[in-house]
């Protein structure tokens, strides 16, 4: 035992030795040079090493040892064989992989090593070197008739060199196995998908599913193919096949519908709806339902279709909490709370979220406390200072913003962007209490920190312009667009400035149009350009802009601005009645105030 540990130490400081001499080689050669033009003292320095190991190996090599991996008839003894396997596995370790590729490539033909030839197949998936790819994926379907993985790599190599006609036969003979026929048809899809004869691709796949008229994973392969080139008649023929053959099955629903939703999305959630009734276990496709009907704001319904996902057995937390959040949607805080407490016992991602979704509701229910609570247990991470943002509101609500600001002066970000939470946060309190030069003052000492984040450019804009520092607000909007060109919110602040001091009407209309383009259901840009539209004399256009930011959010500000269009083409008692509801939830709206007092 003493024997070989010694023999083990030897070896260990020869390779140690040696290794560092064939790296510092190998780095300096190219992959020809490597191949046929090695000199003789690396060849020396190198043949030394692989004797000693072979030596070393033979010494502590068991009688009874397993045959050679690579290919029992290789001659592993070899000191050229071995050399250029330890040159192809030092240079796959160094990065070389092209080289690393060829070599393996190369011992493949001599050795007949499925194995080898497999390596060098896989390394070719980082070197995108087709020709090596496709020779070495060759030899290993060829070395390793039965293998799947074999087959799978050489099909994908063909196809992407589009050599269809003899990715054929392979996929064929993959698609021979019964029990992976129906997910080899789908892998398919995948597969197929970068051939750009897209009608190539449609005959190949009616060719492979013709065997197999009953299964309806490859009525759907020919489905998708055709649907890609537009060909209505085969798509909608072998849809129906589908639903003949196997009419519960979700996969083809899921498709149709998401086709459907990009024409309709009421012909899509009629479709899902249908297909519901028939079968309503089917939770994919209800998951689908119930998202569709979220995004066309239809949040009671959706509510009901998650609550029926919530009821299943294998239900996510993520379930609970989408019912959680419309629930709050509809302002149904009870059922809300209800929910994300559900989520908490299922193991949820995030807990801190749902902490502070707790927090939120127990705030609408003026439960403070029991905000405060939820919050606390929130001690790190990132959700850390935005629940220190919402305690400060909660404390400025309940005490005073002077309490508030004291509170969050208190706390440290542990980076930039904490950094400027906090400080929009403090600003918006100082504004809150008209203190703006106090908050024009804070961010004025914190520029500089900031010189390159468009947010803390606009932010800082927008106090300038109350302080009637227009020059500056130009200047600093300007330079947040120069930094973030899509800043839709920079470009409307611009225009709507314009607009509002009734100034360089056709510069708004161009900035508050970007914004507009930027994000076309933004209800503040909505806003803006109803306002412009005002300045302008244009009643009707201003009065559609401004009616349809209102009916995304009926911000104060809007209320205002519709109210005084309303009030103008004599529909004094709908615009009385507007700013009278928003009054009832922003009495201290200063805009808002401010338009009463002035057409009163």
């Amino acid at each position: 035992m003493n024997h070989r540990l010694y023999i083990l130490k030897i070896l260990f400081w020869f390779i140690g030795h040696y290794i560092i001499v064939i790296r510092l080689i190998i780095s300096q050669i190219s992959l020809n040079y490597c191949r046929n033009q090695i000199s003789g003292n690396f060849m020396h320095q190198l043949r030394i090493f692989t004797f000693l190991t072979l030596l070393s190996f033979s010494i502590l090599a068991n009688a009874n040892a397993k045959p050679d991996p690579i290919s029992s008839d290789s001659d592993y003894t070899n000191p050229d064989l071995v050399f250029r396997l330890l040159l192809a596995e030092i240079a796959s370790q160094r990065g070389e992989l092209n080289l690393a590729s060829e070599l393996f490539l190369d011992l493949a033909k001599q050795t007949d090593s499925a194995l080898l030839a497999e390596r060098a197949t896989r390394l070719t998936t980082y070197t995108r070197n087709g020709t090596i790819a496709l020779e070495a994926s060759k030899i290993w379907n060829e070395l390793n008739k039965d293998s799947i993985d074999a087959q799978q790599a050489l099909s994908e190599i063909l196809v992407a060199n589009n050599k269809l006609n003899e990715a054929k036969p392979i996929l064929q003979k993959l698609l021979l196995k019964e029990k992976t026929r129906a997910s080899g048809f789908l892998y398919l899809n995948s597969l197929l998908s970068r051939v750009q004869d897209k009608k190539a691709v449609l005959t190949l796949v009616t060719d492979l599913a013709q065997p197999y008229p009953k299964l309806a994973e490859a009525h759907f392969a020919i489905a998708h193919a055709a649907w890609i080139i537009k060909d209505q008649k085969t798509y909608e023929k072998e849809l129906a096949s589908i639903n003949q053959i196997k009419p519960d099955w979700e996969m083809p629903i899921l498709f149709k519908g998401q086709i459907l939703a990009q024409e309709s999305a009421e012909r899509a959630l009629a479709f899902y709806s249908e297909f519901l009734n028939k079968y309503p276990k089917s939770n994919e496709v209800r998951l689908e339902y119930a998202k569709l009907l979220t995004n066309g704001r239809k949040f009671n319904e959706a509510k009901n279709e998650f609550i029926k996902l919530v009821n299943t057995a294998n239900s996510s937390s993520e379930i609970t909490i989408a019912v959680g959040l419309l629930s709050v949607e509809l302002e149904d805080y009870d059922l809300a709370e209800k929910y994300f407490l559900q989520s908490l016992k299922r193991n949820p991602k995030d807990k801190d979220q749902i902490f502070i979704y707790l927090a939120k509701i127990a705030d609408k229910k003026n439960q403070n406390e029991t905000a405060i609570t939820w919050l606390n247990k929130i001690n790190n991470g990132p959700h850390f200072i935005e629940s220190k943002l919402i305690a400060a509101e909660i404390i400025a609500k309940k005490e005073s913003i002077d309490k508030a600001l004291i509170f969050l002066n208190g706390l440290k970000a542990n980076s930039p962007e904490e950094n400027l939470s906090l400080i929009q946060s403090k600003t918006s309190f100082l504004t809150r209490a008209n203190r703006h030069q106090e908050a024009f003052q804070l961010m004025q000492n914190e520029a500089s920190n900031f010189a390159h984040s468009p947010e803390f450019k606009f932010d800082y804009a927008l106090l300038a312009d109350k302080l009637h520092k227009y020059d500056l607000m130009e200047k600093l909007l300007r330079e947040a667009i120069k930094i973030k060109p899509d800043y839709a919110v920079a470009y409307n602040a611009l225009g709507y400035s314009y607009a509002d001091r009734n100034i360089n009407l056709e510069d708004a209309k161009k900035y508050i149009e970007v914004a507009l383009s930027i994000a076309p259901n933004n209800h503040y840009i909505l806003d803006s350009m109803g306002w412009l539209y005002y300045r302008l004399g244009k009643l009707d256009s201003a009065l559609s802009f401004i009616q349809k930011a209102y009916d995304i959010q009926s911000d104060p500000e809007i209320a205002a601005h519709l109210g005084e269009i309303l009030w103008v083409q004599g529909k004094k008692k709908e615009a009385e009645d507007i700013w009278q509801l928003s009054l009832q939830s922003f009495p201290d709206n200063e805009i808002l105030k401010e338009t009463l007092k002035r057409l009163h």
